[in-house]
């Protein structure tokens, strides 16, 4: 065949692939939205780093809280509002604190490891924060990375799971989006668990850079 020809109907081929592709995936996506998927609004900064407010993310709806999810729920006080958190007790399980800041379930002490200090703007307060960022791993081996404002020391008041969840968020030095404010949830009202950011929040003068389509730890 004449050279100029085939190069059209190859990349004609190709043109055609990917409208064919793209077809699928919009149609795999609505069905997934529809059936097993939500889009939810990050709204604080309790669960920065992981999370932004400003962030859009995808929960998959229903989802049972394992140790170290993030979930959705509804608010235990009011219905109208769900809080966001990471499951790191459940029922029957004592959470604590010592005094060096290690997180106990019963116990079973995480293992934290220190990362580095890093810039973090927090436009809920409009304020930048020296933030000690560090990396937690729990007994079953799931770990994630959270921080503490630089000069002090996490700490929580000890709490028995009585018949939900305790979530606790991954910026420790924001104690009012977590069940260190609101206490216990109820597995059985969460929305479900998060499992990538689809959109990440604007980003600002820090050194925190989230990406599109990242899968949540």
């Amino acid at each position: 065949c004449v050279r100029k020809p085939c190069r059209m109907r190859m990349i004609g081929g190709l043109v055609k692939f990917l409208m064919t592709a793209a077809t699928l995936l919009i149609i795999v996506g609505a069905v997934m939205r529809f059936f097993f998927v939500d889009v939810y609004d990050v709204t604080h900064n309790g669960m920065a780093p992981t999370l932004l407010a400003g962030d859009q993310v995808l929960v998959w709806r229903h989802a049972t809280a394992d140790l170290a999810n993030v979930m959705v729920c509804e608010h235990p006080a009011d219905p109208t509002r769900t809080v966001l958190g990471r499951a790191v007790a459940f029922s029957g399980h004592l959470i604590t604190t010592d005094n060096r800041g290690n997180l106990y379930v019963d116990s079973d002490r995480a293992n934290i490891e220190g990362v580095a200090t890093i810039h973090f703007y927090d436009v809920t307060r409009s304020r930048l924060f020296n933030m000690n960022l560090g990396r937690i791993e729990y007994h079953r081996g799931r770990g994630h990375q959270f921080f503490l404002e630089e000069g002090t020391t996490f700490s929580l008041t000890p709490y028995q799971v009585n018949h939900g969840a305790y979530l606790l968020g991954d910026n420790r030095s924001d104690a009012i989006n977590d069940s260190r404010e609101f206490g216990e949830i109820d597995p059985a009202k969460c929305k479900g668990q998060v499992f990538m950011r689809l959109l990440p929040a604007p980003s600002n003068d820090d050194d925190i850079r989230h990406g599109y389509f990242a899968l949540i730890p």
